[in-house]
């Protein structure tokens, strides 16, 4: 197998188990005791420490990898081949605007969809809070659906406080699109700081990113996600610019994994409130993720699954407009209680159905209604 061959099947067979502690992330409910709420009961707020650090080391940390290493993957793919040029960026925004801009819209709007039919009549005794919502049909509540729909001015406006650290739209994971979409328009600069500074351009990223940003735009301002965003954008955009194999630069950096693994456990125990610690150990994971992924393939252990690879971006766009409203509906049916080995088994049981369900759903799309399922997708 040839570098270039290891590359692109590495970033195709990572692109699914990034997924699914993506899926694994947005169904933590003991992160700081958050809990899992049923008319108004919590469950999982106190669970042993141990069973905890089952649920949050896949689901608080090393997530945390996977949405940094998406963004280094689309800026080595974006620079990847011919010399960048305006040519060249005019051709990619034309893509792009069919690979994300499109899915994104018509996610959205199906997360749109998907909230507004809780308002029938026959959903009111299982969502008895659903006439405390108020609708907002105003341009800028539309507008800020798509961009902004947590903080109570956007479409739907609830009657209790919203997520208000973090930027996104009402199909949260597709912030990670909307700075992507970002990354690329400002990838002319990107571009020529790279050629200008070479690696220095990723430290002053890095910097704006994880030292500026805090101080400067604090609680996770759209400002620092983009920073970040841009930071591995470049990162990954280093290596295609420079005509380096990712691959080949990544296992340089072997002794990563031995450093990263200790952070990782650290981590976890102090519930990534450690800055230095929290913010040291992502792009420590991303590289991590790649050197493991690319030795497991080179030695046989894995192969490339190109249904999961495929279905990887529509199992990310789609499981948070159902993964909660069917863990409620499982944990109702089945009557279960506060027994943490119960929730333990709960967590697990719904991240792998809501994942099934989602590949379900695109195996049935993909062959009934190919076309719409390509604009989902992006055509990918």
């Amino acid at each position: 197998m040839t570098n270039d061959e290891l590359m692109s099947k590495t970033i195709s067979s990572l692109r699914f188990p990034l997924t699914v502690m993506v899926v694994m992330g947005h169904f933590n409910f003991v992160n700081n005791d958050r809990g899992f709420g049923i008319h108004g009961v919590m469950y999982g707020q106190h669970m042993p420490d141990y069973l905890k650090w089952l649920i949050n080391y896949p689901g608080m940390t090393l997530v945390t990898m996977g949405v940094p290493l998406f963004f280094m993957i689309a800026g080595y793919l974006f620079f990847f081949g011919k010399t960048f040029n305006v040519e060249v960026y005019k051709k990619k925004l034309k893509n792009r605007f069919h690979s994300l801009f499109i899915p994104y819209v018509m996610w959205n709007t199906i997360a749109i969809l998907l909230i507004a039919i809780r308002f029938l009549p026959v959903f009111k005794d299982i969502m008895p809070g659903i006439d405390e919502v108020k609708v907002n049909l105003t341009l800028s509540g539309i507008l800020n659906t798509y961009f902004d729909s947590f903080h109570n001015t956007a479409l739907f406006i609830y009657p209790y406080e919203t997520l208000k650290t973090t930027v996104m739209p009402i199909d949260a994971p597709l912030w990670f699109v909307r700075d992507l979409m970002t990354a690329v328009i400002l990838s002319p600069l990107l571009y020529w700081l790279v050629k200008k500074l070479k690696s220095w351009a990723i430290v002053l990223w890095g910097l704006l990113a994880y030292v500026i940003s805090p101080v400067v735009a604090p609680n996770g301002t759209y400002l620092g996600m983009v920073l970040d965003a841009c930071f591995f954008f470049s990162w990954g955009g280093y290596y295609s610019i420079n005509k380096k194999n990712l691959i080949v630069e990544m296992r340089k950096l072997k002794w990563v994994p031995y450093i990263y693994l200790p952070l990782s456990f650290l981590d976890t125990y102090l519930y990534n409130n450690n800055m230095l610690v929290h913010y040291g150990s992502i792009p420590l994971g991303a590289i991590t993720a790649i050197i493991f992924m690319s030795y497991l393939l080179e030695k046989g252990k894995v192969k490339e699954n190109k249904l999961l690879s495929e279905s990887s971006f529509f199992v990310f766009c789609m499981h948070m407009t159902i993964m909660w409203e069917m863990g409620k509906l499982v944990f109702m049916l089945l009557h279960l209680g506060d027994d943490p080995l119960t929730l333990l088994l709960f967590f697990f049981g719904i991240v792998t159905l809501t994942i099934l369900v989602c590949l379900g759903t695109y195996v049935i799309l993909n062959r009934y209604v190919p076309k719409f399922c390509r604009l989902l997708t992006g055509g990918r």
